[in-house]
């Protein structure tokens, strides 16, 4: 996976995300969440050079919550709503990995 294209994905989302709150609403509504599992934590961590012992805490200033509940990281808003940060093409790719790793074993 580019990181730097998820990082990217996220940036422009956050963006999207606040065209839908009203403008006086801005300052008091909180940036959403990113849910992420492991493996996609530890990839990013790697490829921003972040030593191992360390956890990526936030991105954008959205706080990292390392989830196995999920099989892809996610934004999710204030409303509970969720967003996927990789693109449907990535997120194809990604779960084929998974299942073809969960085959090998």
């Amino acid at each position: 996976m580019s990181t730097s294209y998820a990082l990217a994905n996220i940036q422009h989302s956050l963006q999207a995300l606040k065209e839908l709150i009203s403008p006086g609403q801005w300052s008091s509504t909180p940036l959403p969440v990113i849910a992420a599992p492991g493996w996609w934590i530890d990839e990013v961590r790697s490829d921003m050079g972040v030593d191992a012992g360390c956890e990526i805490d936030s991105i954008h200033d959205c706080a990292v919550i390392r989830s196995e509940d999920v099989t892809e990281p996610w934004l999710i808003d204030h409303d509970g709503k969720r967003y996927p940060i990789l693109p449907k093409w990535q997120r194809a790719a990604t779960s084929h990995a998974i299942s073809e790793g969960a085959n090998d074993a």
